[in-house]
């Protein structure tokens, strides 16, 4: 530990403003008045400068501070769900309906994704009937993975930061099920269809649901709330080998039923909550609209005496 204790910004520039620090133990063995006049009125010019400088630098970050606070307020704002479970306790905040659906569709959708990147070439070679053009399918597939998710990193900013909580909920599942859709045509057009949109979904999937958990459940319990919706996720994957080996065995290597199945289980939770989260955010909206109104009565509202 550090021999003094920490110091505050206002408590450095009290102390560079105490004209105090203009002495020091060491002007006793200056003899010289004029000399000792001089050296008190450097440090004196020195120590006005000092706080001249952090004042200055206090303001602009005053400014840059104030700045970034009200775009804050405006995307919590936007978002429409912002603070809804903020301050309850990471048990109370599991057990709700926020929770749930947020994690049975981050479930459902973490298997599909994995089954789909571990099994692409064997779909389309029987969706395609053709080795090559799967073999082909699946080369540009492991090219377009990581360069999507670079491309998508700006616009996920952008869309998550700019719209609302509901809208980006509603193309996480549109998304999705058009994925699902595209996932079982026999066409070469909607493979390449296919993997476009999928490698722009997967970066805005795990990001927009880390988004969710942190305007949802806020920070406090963030590492905890994620992570089990995470951890669940991971854990459930394991059926992935199942749906491989459900595929292979019971509909002779056809990857339609399973992607079929994973799609109508995607699109019912999806659609229950983007359902409950409009149905939430809608309350929400009239529950601030009320108290905004109730304040403003409060502020004209006159006085008893009249006055």
């Amino acid at each position: 530990m550090p021999k003094n204790s920490y110091k505050t910004v206002g408590e450095l520039v009290a102390q560079a403003e105490d004209p105090s620090n203009d002495v020091h133990p060491i002007d006793q063995h200056v003899s010289d008045e004029g000399r000792l006049a001089r050296l008190r009125e450097e440090r004196r010019q020195h120590r006005e400068s000092v706080v001249s400088e952090i004042t200055s630098l206090l303001g602009r970050k005053g400014e840059e501070g104030d700045k970034q606070t009200q775009a804050e307020e405006r995307k919590k704002q936007i978002s429409g769900v912002w603070g809804v479970l903020h301050g309850r306790s990471a048990f109370q905040q599991i057990k709700s309906l926020w929770f749930i659906l947020i994690t049975l569709f981050t479930v459902i959708q973490m298997v599909r994704i994995n089954y789909f990147v571990a099994t692409i070439r064997t779909q389309y070679e029987h969706l395609l009937s053709d080795h090559q053009k799967a073999v082909q399918v699946n080369n540009i597939f492991d090219v377009a993975l990581p360069l999507g998710g670079v491309i998508a990193i700006p616009m996920i900013g952008l869309v998550l930061d700019s719209t609302s909580t509901l809208f980006v909920l509603t193309l996480l599942v549109s998304a999705a099920t058009a994925i699902g859709i595209l996932g079982v045509l026999p066409y070469l057009w909607a493979a390449y269809a296919n993997i476009v949109l999928f490698v722009l979904y997967r970066p805005l999937y795990y990001t927009a649901v880390s988004d969710y958990a942190a305007k949802v459940f806020g920070f406090h319990t963030f590492g905890k709330v994620y992570g089990l919706i995470i951890c669940l996720a991971g854990i459930l994957n394991f059926f992935q080998s199942a749906l491989d080996a459900l595929t292979h065995k019971n509909f002779g290597g056809d990857p339609i039923p399973v992607n079929v199945m994973l799609l109508v289980m995607a699109l019912a939770v999806g659609v229950a909550l983007v359902g409950f989260v409009w149905y939430k955010s809608r309350k929400l909206g009239r529950e601030r609209l009320e108290d905004e109104a109730e304040g403003a009565r409060e502020t004209l509202m006159p006085e008893p005496n009249g006055e």
